[in-house]
């Protein structure tokens, strides 16, 4: 069902970005590992505010530890988008910048935390809420979260099939126009309703 998956140029960039580090199965995809492969500092305390600061050199996470370890690793996944795509500081932004900034943090949370291209890989149940709790499961990730991303998914898979189809039709649709491809049959019913139109003295425009 995966064929007509059209995946963005962000979440490509994910990919890449993953297979660069080796980070290529969901055991891979920890705080833990992805923080100590990039050298990003982590730090976890009750109450504090989530965000990331960085410059050129150095990236530090801060994170709430009364969230549970799968929002945890949903918001350092978040964090990472600004550390890894964004520059600046947030506070001395346009609101209109800054929101274009969490739109794409938010896109790159799902790419990052649940990948396609290790999605494609696995087996997964046959019902809607089987894998839900699957992907759960395997990627460490809340429901919520799981259930935006095959949300995502299947969108996709739809579009991409329509736009399939849509260009299978125009392209046939053109082959049948097209008069290489007419038979000896239709070639000569088409010359003979010209010689009508022009004996009839109607113009005949043919490109």
């Amino acid at each position: 069902m995966f064929n007509f998956y059209e995946p963005t140029v962000l979440e490509e960039w994910v990919e890449n970005f993953y297979i660069e580090h080796d980070i290529r199965t969901p055991f891979d995809l920890t705080i833990d590992n992805i923080s100590a492969t990039l050298g990003i500092g982590v730090t976890f305390a009750p109450g504090i505010h989530d965000e990331a600061i960085f410059d050129e050199d150095y990236t530090h996470v801060f994170i709430n530890s009364l969230h549970s370890p799968q929002r945890q690793w949903e918001i350092f996944c978040h964090e990472l988008c600004h550390s890894l795509r964004h520059i600046g500081n947030q506070l001395m932004m346009p609101n209109t910048f800054r929101e274009l900034q969490e739109t794409q943090a938010n896109s790159f949370q799902l790419y990052a935390a649940l990948p396609f291209f290790m999605i494609r890989e696995m087996n997964l149940p046959a019902t809607q809420n089987e894998i839900i709790d699957h992907l759960s499961k395997e990627f460490g990730v809340t429901h919520q979260l799981a259930n935006r991303r095959w949300d995502q998914i299947l969108r996709r898979v739809t579009r991409g099939r329509s736009h399939y189809e849509f260009v299978t039709t125009l392209a046939n649709q053109y082959k049948r126009a097209d008069p290489a491809n007419w038979s000896h049959e239709t070639k000569k019913l088409f010359h003979l309703a010209i010689q009508r139109k022009l004996r009839k003295g109607e113009g005949v425009v043919s490109r």
